[in-house]
């Protein structure tokens, strides 16, 4: 066969990178208008990476000039591998889950899915869970970042290997389960037990201090969960 001929069947992927910046729009708070900003697509993780510092750097130096505070434009960043295909293959309709990363405004990394050394979803790391219940986060969501507060943590490696291996679970864990449950379960201001769950690499700290009327009444919403 010739060359040209195996060019015609071979089904071919690689990698790319897309580079998102975080950008606020709207600063009443704690519940402030967001958008995301593509910054480009990138052959490796490393010259994203790469990219965003240099991003970072320039737009300090052009606030700094302007008088103006950096961190008043920039929440953070998300970094997403995508995978490009030369040709449709049903190789590829039941393929690995993304691979997906945060960072905060200064670059450094906040979270990303948690998938296993061969690419798949089983759990998390318990050292990996960033955040314990209790703890008061913000999550990006959409067009919008909002307070909340953490009333359940991800799955766990140890407990996904528990439900996957015992006889008796009629419903193992690999059947129903993807990355989109490396999730918290928060809970938001509003009526006690209105909550979202929002996947772990959206889940960063408050970007700014919380007041105190609001801390307690994220603390109160968990506590009213808690009693029923």
């Amino acid at each position: 066969m010739t060359k040209a001929e195996l060019d015609k069947v071979i089904v071919r992927s690689f990698p790319i990178y897309e580079l998102l910046q975080i950008r606020i729009e709207g600063h009443r708070y704690p519940r402030r208008r967001i958008c995301q900003q593509r910054l480009g697509f990138f052959d490796t993780k490393e010259h994203a990476e790469e990219a965003m510092l240099s991003t970072i750097e320039f737009q300090k130096k052009v606030c700094k000039q302007r008088e103006k505070n950096y961190y008043d434009d920039c929440f953070g960043f998300f970094l997403f591998e995508q995978f490009v295909h030369n040709k449709e293959s049903s190789f590829y309709r039941n393929e690995r889950p993304q691979k997906c990363f945060s960072f905060n405004a200064d670059g450094e990394l906040n979270d990303f899915v948690a998938l296993d050394e061969m690419g798949w979803y089983r759990g998390r790391k318990i050292e990996d869970i960033r955040f314990k219940v209790g703890d008061i986060v913000e999550v990006v969501d959409g067009n919008y970042s909002d307070l909340g507060i953490v009333g359940a943590l991800p799955l766990t490696t140890d407990k996904y290997s528990r439900l996957e291996e015992d006889p008796d679970e009629c419903e193992h864990p690999s059947h129903f389960l993807d990355e989109s449950d490396d999730c918290y379960l928060v809970y938001t201001l509003g009526e006690a037990g209105s909550h979202i769950h929002p996947v772990c690499y959206t889940v960063f700290p408050p970007t700014h201090p919380v007041p105190e009327r609001i801390a307690a009444q994220l603390k109160a919403n968990l506590e009213e969960v808690e009693k029923s």
